[in-house]
């Protein structure tokens, strides 16, 4: 039997820029994805600053979790770029610059589909670097309370994520998603799912300066009895969840495995991150492949 061929990274053919508001501050901010050579990875850049700041999409630098993803560098932010790191990085992109005018991510619809379209808008273009996976080789897990995050070898190369959304209020109901993750799965069944507010929560929060910029029309509402107001799939809160797991596990880099939430947000995620990419480290000094792997061909 031939050889599989190794597949290259890629990056974006040209740039594309988006306008829209941030989810939590409510302010208008502007992203324009550039292509970026190999080995690059994705990076952002603040470039409304009087010197601008570049912050690598890395756990290294995942500072903020409350309700959101935030990368921190030298006190300098870049706000809930969980939604869009997913995008770019599992719709097939793995080298990019975002600059980014402004202190948060543009909120789109809610979703990411918005972040896909402008991928497919830009394009894709193969570049010369072999592609490298970050495999998990052997099972990780974080738990806090009653949350889980787990990563677990997969049986093949590929990406695969499970969520459960638990039911926060007697009345409501959970709900779970199994997918194996391709760019056209993502795009067609993860993508379009939007953020998550809970009916009870959402004075509060904007109480608290958060969730400023988020209508009906862009989340999800959950209220006690269900969905307040139409969703997009009878089971949209636990899609979404799934991309923003897909998001905060994205700060690893290309990675395969079992990824498998169960309530948990992006602290925990991120903590399960954190797990990995320390393993994967010290697995390279050694020249070894230990819990989470290092980084490999795929």
């Amino acid at each position: 039997m031939a050889a599989r061929p190794l597949e290259r990274e890629t990056t974006v053919a040209r740039p594309v820029s988006y306008d829209g508001r941030g989810l939590h501050t409510g302010r208008p901010s502007r992203v324009t994805i550039r292509p970026a050579p190999s080995g690059t990875g994705i990076v952002f850049l603040r470039c409304d600053l009087p010197r601008p700041v570049t912050i690598p999409a890395s756990v290294e630098f995942a500072g903020m979790s409350h309700r959101a993803t935030g990368l921190v560098r030298g006190g300098v932010a870049v706000l809930t770029v969980e939604h869009l790191l997913a995008a770019v990085l599992w719709g097939g992109v793995d080298n990019a610059l975002i600059e980014v005018d402004g202190e948060e991510i543009p909120l789109g619809d809610g979703s990411s589909r918005v972040f896909v379209d402008l991928v497919e808008e830009a394009g894709i273009a193969e570049l010369d670097r072999e592609r490298r996976v970050l495999r998990v080789q052997t099972p990780a897990w974080v738990t806090r309370d009653k949350a889980c995050a787990i990563a677990l070898p997969s049986e093949g190369e590929g990406l695969r994520v499970s969520f459960t959304f638990v039911a926060a209020k007697p009345g409501m109901r959970s709900e779970h998603v199994d997918f194996e993750v391709t760019p056209e799965v993502f795009k067609r069944d993860i993508a379009p799912a939007r953020t998550v507010g809970f009916e009870w929560e959402l004075a509060t929060l904007r109480e608290k300066g958060l969730a400023l910029g988020a209508t009906p029309d862009e989340a999800v509402i959950v209220g006690e009895n269900g969905y307040v107001g139409p969703a997009r799939f009878t089971d949209e809160a636990a899609r979404h969840k799934a991309l923003d797991f897909l998001g905060d596990i994205a700060l690893l880099g290309r990675v395969s495995g079992h990824f498998i939430g169960i309530g948990s947000g992006h602290a925990l995620n991120h903590e399960l991150a954190r797990a990995i990419a320390r393993t994967a480290r010290r697995g390279m000094r050694r020249g070894t492949q230990g819990t989470g792997g290092a980084y490999s061909r795929s």
